[in-house]
């Protein structure tokens, strides 16, 4: 007997809303109560043989080249005088960063000037030594001394030069320079702060943003389409309509615990100082075509209880499929689980999927 059109959008509704309960939704049943003007205009879309290729899209962030940057250390510990620098500067190789009274620089200073003072002293010891010895009023072993003293005076003076040379402080003053030219990335100090000796923090991050890297995440699934050398699209949120050619550079074998994911990066030129460290940019990747796969419109998929089916229709027939999705891009999926030429349905499918499983 043929139902009615308001009996079947009824039973549809109860047959929806009963899915939200945990029902079994693996058999699936007749499609009698559908009536056949329903079954006859669905529209369809044929299984086809593809090539498995696509577009893989990658979230990453800028970073500065870990090659071409430089975090800066006080040797010495020391309270803050001035700081000559904030966040951002562009600062050139020599340049005084921040400057520090430090007890320990002016502790090293006054080392050198002892060592220096030793040093004379044992100087004009030795030569008078060397004058009583050659006149028989010094025995042979008050010179051996005096040599030996003379030498130690500028084995410590050598010492003294090296560690103020080391330090470079002048004085009880302290200099923090900037060892390579590039921009402050990161300042962890104000006016007035202390530097305690066993701070192991870095003052300054100075970066050459001439060349940065962008760090990509790659999901799992797609882990097997990424390839050192692939070819990559970036583009930023600053400029979303302009794209930035790349290749991947690195491969991160290593796979985060917390997000299924895996790094790569790409390294990029940026000599228009377009890329700002910690910009988000989107990574296309040109997925290498690998297989043929049998494709379907991504719409066509409903997704229940974790797994994957499609509406297909045969002879005036409609039944459920359960399918395995191989990869996904933009709007297409490669499956297993259909046949090549079998027609899955692409409009109602979840209303029709619901009656079919629940009538």
């Amino acid at each position: 007997m043929k139902k009615s059109p308001l009996y079947v959008m009824a039973l549809l509704a109860t047959s929806f809303f009963a899915a939200c309960a945990d029902k079994p939704t693996e058999v699936p049943k007749s499609d009698e109560l559908l009536p056949d003007s329903l079954i006859k205009n669905v529209q369809t879309v044929p299984v086809k043989l593809e090539d498995e290729n696509g577009v893989i899209k990658l979230n990453g962030k800028v970073q500065a080249n870990e090659a071409r940057q430089a975090k800066v250390f006080a040797l010495v510990s020391g309270k803050v005088q001035s700081l000559k620098v904030e966040l951002g500067d562009f600062v050139h190789k020599g340049q005084v960063l921040a400057l520090l009274n430090s007890t320990e620089v002016a502790g090293i200073a006054n080392d050198l000037a002892n060592a220096e003072a030793n040093v004379t002293l044992a100087e004009k010891t030795l030569a008078t030594t060397k004058s009583l010895y050659e006149g028989n009023l010094a025995t042979e072993q008050d010179y051996l001394s005096a040599k030996v003293n003379y030498n130690k005076s500028v084995a410590d003076l050598q010492k003294a030069k090296q560690v103020a040379s080391i330090s470079g402080g002048n004085q009880a003053q302290y200099l923090i320079k900037a060892p390579i030219s590039g921009y402050v990335i990161e300042k962890n100090i104000t006016n007035n702060s202390a530097i305690r000796p066993d701070n192991n923090a870095d003052l300054f991050v100075i970066a050459d943003l001439s060349d940065v890297w962008i760090m990509a995440n790659v999901y799992e699934a797609d882990m097997n389409s990424v390839h050192l050398g692939d070819e990559v699209k970036v583009s930023t949120l600053a400029n979303p309509e302009k794209s930035y050619t790349g290749k991947i550079d690195k491969i991160y074998n290593v796979l985060d615990a917390s997000t299924r994911t895996m790094k790569v990066r790409i390294s990029m030129n940026n000599a228009n100082n377009e890329f700002k460290p910690e910009m988000f940019a989107k990574v296309k990747v040109d997925r290498k075509v690998t297989q043929k796969a049998l494709a379907i419109p991504a719409q066509a998929m409903v997704m229940d209880n974790g797994k994957n089916y499609v509406v297909v229709k045969k002879n005036n027939k409609l039944s459920v499929q359960a399918i395995q999705v191989m990869s996904r891009f933009e709007d297409k999926a490669y499956v297993t689980g259909l046949a090549l030429g079998d027609e899955v349905v692409t409009s109602s499918q979840l209303f029709l999927y619901q009656a079919l499983t629940n009538n």
